[in-house]
């Protein structure tokens, strides 16, 4: 498993992710990014399902699943909303998605990338994850806006991606 590195690689964002990205970006207009407070469901709604509006704590660095679509609970099995993220049994994989929440955050950027669902038994799952910040009325990220697909890995691996090594992408796979 390689360690987050907190970048964005919009070439390889899937359809529905880079829908997500755009409103962000719609949102965002010139600042570093988009209030907590200028974000809709409304704006996404298509997409609702696999969204989750996660809260950033500041005593501890802890996340707290403010929101989490009904299409993440299917897929988890267990509803999320209200919930910790040390609470949600991710398995070995936990301190990469401690990480992946750390490093939006700190860098109040973006952060995208791939894994497989091996901590929900199902290592032929791809996760294709996308992470956003949204800020507080203080101007930090107070809010993690995440948009997740869930795919089988042969369509993933038969995916034609355009390269740029300028770009180092974020995974887990």
């Amino acid at each position: 498993m390689a360690s987050f590195q907190g970048t964005l690689q919009t070439d390889a964002m899937l359809g529905d992710q880079r829908e997500v990205y755009e409103y962000w970006l719609k949102l965002r207009g010139a600042a570093a990014m988009p209030a907590r407070c200028d974000f809709r469901p409304a704006g996404i709604i298509r997409r609702l399902p696999m969204v989750s509006l996660v809260d950033v704590s500041d005593c501890a660095r802890r996340y707290r699943f403010r929101l989490a679509g009904t299409g993440l609970r299917d897929v988890f099995g267990e509803e999320l909303t209200g919930r910790f993220l040390s609470d949600i049994g991710f398995g070995e994989q936990m301190e990469f998605w401690r990480e992946v929440y750390d490093g939006v955050t700190e860098s109040a950027e973006p952060a995208q990338g791939y894994t497989k669902l091996a901590w929900r038994n199902k290592p032929t799952m791809i996760q294709a994850w996308l992470r956003l910040p949204l800020a507080g009325p203080d101007g930090k990220v107070s809010t993690v806006l995440g948009y997740d697909r869930f795919l089988p890995m042969e369509r993933m691996v038969s995916r034609p991606r355009a390269h740029h090594p300028a770009h180092e992408m974020a995974a887990a796979v």
